[in-house]
């Protein structure tokens, strides 16, 4: 009965470690986990891409912490990146590119033009 007890103990503490490790890590090939495919951002100001960061990370990374967004500029194209983290995963950084109109982005040109 002793070792009946004991194989329950090590199976239940055996799969609640399995549960812990099913937590779901974002793919870095998801909207945002990389600049090619960060996730576009259409703001004239510095207050309506702050609420869009705030409103996208609370959305799609509920009970996740965020760090204020970095502006980083590579050629003419700017980018905010943020730092998440959970208490269960490892932190990581989400892409956002800004654009100041929706003509600024040319990726989209059905017809390839520049």
């Amino acid at each position: 009965m002793k070792a009946l007890k004991s194989l329950l103990v090590v199976a239940l503490l055996g799969t609640a470690s399995v549960a812990g490790a099913q937590v779901n890590i974002p793919d870095p090939n998801l909207p945002g986990g990389s600049m090619i495919s960060a996730v576009r951002i259409v703001a004239p100001n510095d207050i309506m891409i702050d609420r869009f960061i705030k409103r996208w990370i609370r959305t799609h990374y509920p009970g996740w912490d965020a760090d204020p967004y970095e502006i980083q500029e590579m050629g003419d194209e700017r980018y905010a990146i943020v730092y998440i983290t959970s208490s269960n995963n490892p932190g990581r950084r989400v892409y956002f590119k800004l654009n100041k109109t929706q003509s600024d982005d040319n990726d989209d040109d059905p017809f390839g033009r520049l």
